[in-house]
């Protein structure tokens, strides 16, 4: 079954609720900005909400703003995210490449 994510948004309190499209709950429920900002409008909420449902596209590279007049932050590169993992395990990407090489 495909995915059809799509979102609601409360007319009275501009809470959105983001759908998977197979289950009947919310995977995601937005009150306000993830750093607590509020949404103003509907029109603000669902800038929000389209910048999140597009988020969960592999290929676009951008989490929506974590609070008002903040600018959408990238994802990490595929680069980053290794460099992170090793990061946690104690190695550099140096280091790595000279243990693979013995």
């Amino acid at each position: 079954m495909e995915k059809n994510i799509h979102y609601t948004i409360d007319p009275t309190t501009f809470a959105i609720s983001i759908f998977d499209g197979i289950n009947e709950e919310p995977f995601n429920y937005q009150p306000n900005y993830p750093n607590g900002d509020t949404f103003d409008s509907i029109e603000e909420a669902t800038a929000w909400a389209e910048e999140a449902v597009s988020s969960h596209d592999p290929s676009y590279g951008f989490y929506p703003p974590a609070g008002k007049d903040m600018p959408s932050e990238p994802k990490p590169t595929p680069a980053q995210i290794t460099e992170s993992k090793l990061a946690f395990i104690g190695l550099t990407v140096e280091e790595l490449k000279a243990l693979l090489a013995n």
